[in-house]
């Protein structure tokens, strides 16, 4: 909360926040390294400022930040609101930093802050021997572990920068969302393994415990902090063409499906044994059957159809004649996507200061909706990979005082949160429940429209992520009808 008379932040401390930060110093004197999993919006930065500054207060800390926008925030939230540093101990570099000065901060500075790829190109020209750390905190720790992979299970640079901390220096990791898995090809046994990212953090980092939410939840009062997200289902009427052509697109998946995994099953029988058939399009990048491409191709265009604008997706589907999809059903198509109408709708009927958060993945569309919402008199606002200026534009949409709508793709909303609006919507959804969690947790609460076509694969999918959404994270997501 904020003092009155004051610049500052006044930080009052919760009793989860006391339990994790006595955990913390307990496993630091023990040497056991250590994982908080602490949900969105319950103040991961703020637990990293203290427990640098009462865990670890004369120790030499490197805080290494997920990305550029998390790295602005946190250098901000430490300088100019939680009350720094004494001594300019705490410093940091990003890749506008002279390397002479970086190569200074890294050999001098008791707190080192970065993202991982900078420092790791600046450290790896540091003569030996190397400065030490007595402390690596990685900030969204459950990103280090790569989606695919072989016998580099970790991200660069964590790959090459956790083996050569790992004997000399406590590892803690912060995160919101450890309860995913990944994909990996086993050499040993020769086959592609579905693995829970927790277990291979832990066997690439020994002597792990994780606190978990599950922890938190019965044994403090984290539950009063919680802010609930309720996340709906919203049924779109696609076109009866439009409908037509994924029934074809999806037939024809399942037809090279059952192709693939025939000719896996008779050159090497124990390669999928651990995948369902059903979650073949998670490893379908990794194999080498004869219809792979044509299987990603028809995966790739079929996301395209739901999440693309018509006048882009069309090119995609003049090329699908062998799957029974005429030119004459392409044709009937209706211009104007029924998403964008139903996102209209939906804008109508909102108060005159609301502020309506929308995300999806492609500039097409965002560029589409920020034409159309402007058609109707909403005030629009526009963040994509593309918006050099992201943090004027986030301040301005949250200080405007009439009815706004943020438009953002899946690039650009990385690491943003906009507590002020109380609606997102969500044009198109991924395969991965982290993902969708996370970016339906931007708005810290509210309501979560999740749109889908009626009687579609997409409508699966949705009601398959609602489901796990709510299994794996259900102390903070209520799944509405």
């Amino acid at each position: 909360m904020k003092d009155t008379n004051s610049p500052q932040t006044v930080i009052q401390q919760r009793e989860y926040q006391l339990v994790i930060l006595k955990r913390l110093k307990k496993n630091f004197s023990k040497g056991i390294h250590c994982i908080a999993e602490v949900d969105t919006g319950l103040g991961k930065r703020v637990l990293t400022y203290l427990l640098i500054k009462e865990v670890l207060p004369t120790q030499r800390v490197l805080l290494l930040l997920h990305s550029t926008t998390s790295y602005l925030e946190t250098i901000h939230y430490f300088e100019n609101e939680y009350g720094g540093f004494e001594n300019k101990e705490f410093q940091s570099f990003s890749s506008r930093t002279p390397t002479w000065l970086r190569k200074k901060i890294i050999a001098d500075a008791r707190i080192v802050a970065s993202t991982p790829q900078t420092f790791a190109n600046v450290f790896e020209k540091v003569a030996s021997p190397k400065p030490k750390f007595d402390a690596i905190i990685i900030n969204e720790v459950d990103k280090i572990v790569r989606r695919q992979g072989d016998s580099r299970l970790l991200i660069f640079p964590y790959n090459t920068l956790i083996p050569f901390f790992i004997q000399d220096a406590w590892i803690v990791g912060m995160t919101g969302t450890l309860r995913d898995s990944h994909i990996f090809y086993d050499h040993q046994k020769d086959q592609i393994n579905i693995r829970d990212e927790r277990v291979t953090l832990d066997k690439r980092i020994p002597d792990l415990e994780v606190i978990s939410m599950d922890e938190l939840m019965s044994a403090t009062d984290v539950n009063s902090y919680i802010q609930y997200t309720k996340i709906k289902k919203e049924l779109v009427e696609p076109s009866d063409a439009l409908r037509l052509i994924l029934e074809h697109i999806d037939q024809g998946i399942k037809n090279l499906r059952e192709l693939i995994l025939e000719e896996q099953q008779a050159e090497n029988p124990t390669l999928l044994e651990m995948i369902p058939s059903s979650q073949l399009a998670l490893v379908s990048g990794m194999l080498e059957a004869n219809d792979t491409q044509k299987y990603n191709g028809l995966l790739l265009t079929r996301k395209y159809t739901v999440s693309m604008q018509v006048d882009k997706y069309k090119k995609f589907l003049y090329r699908l004649k062998k799957f029974g999809i005429e030119k004459q059903m392409i044709h009937a198509i209706p211009e104007t996507n029924a998403k964008i109408k139903k996102i209209l709708d939906v804008l109508k009927n909102r108060d005159s200061s609301s502020k309506t958060v929308v995300l999806c993945s492609y500039l097409d569309t965002a560029h589409l909706l920020v034409q159309k919402v402007n058609i109707e008199g909403f005030v629009p606002f526009l963040v994509t990979g593309e918006v050099r200026n992201k943090s004027d534009v986030l301040n301005e949409f949250k200080s405007h005082p009439k009815k706004s709508v943020l438009i953002m793709t899946s690039v650009g909303e990385r690491d943003i949160d906009i507590p002020q609006a109380d609606l997102l919507i969500v044009y198109d959804v991924v395969n991965t429940v982290k993902t969708m969690y996370q970016r339906m947790k931007r708005t810290r609460g509210g309501l979560v429209l999740t749109l889908c076509y009626k009687n579609t694969f997409e409508e699966k999918k949705v009601d398959r992520l609602l489901i796990e959404i709510s299994r794996r994270y259900p102390w903070s997501s209520i799944i509405g009808k």
